[in-house]
């Protein structure tokens, strides 16, 4: 019994040790709108799942997807406008005006 989970455990180190291996840090420096722009680079984090890449912005804990890692961090970029301008529109509380505040920190309106 000992032995098959000491196998489950490296099986499974084996495949959080993959996953590291196929995430990058990044930062992004625009947002590719006209409307706003960011006043630092947001940093990223850019991973293949196997499947997709993923694109996270950690400080907005947002996601974009995308079958190439461009296309992953197209999604992002224009996940953060949606959400800057739906945070703009909302009157916020909690955790969404932290979310709030720190947008209007990084990005200026055009």
């Amino acid at each position: 019994m000992a032995e098959v989970e000491s196998l489950q455990t490296v099986h499974h180190l084996e495949q959080v040790l993959n996953r590291i291996e196929r995430r990058r840090a990044l930062f992004i420096h625009s947002l590719h709108d006209p409307r706003l722009r960011l006043n630092v680079s947001l940093p990223i984090t850019l991973e293949d799942d196997g499947y997709q890449f993923v694109a996270y912005a950690p400080d907005l804990d947002i996601y974009g997807l995308g079958e190439t890692e461009y296309e992953a961090i197209e999604d992002l970029r224009q996940s953060i406008v949606d959400l800057y301008f739906d945070l703009k529109a909302e009157k916020l509380g909690g955790d969404l005006q932290k979310i709030w505040n720190y947008l209007q920190s990084v990005v200026t309106e055009e």
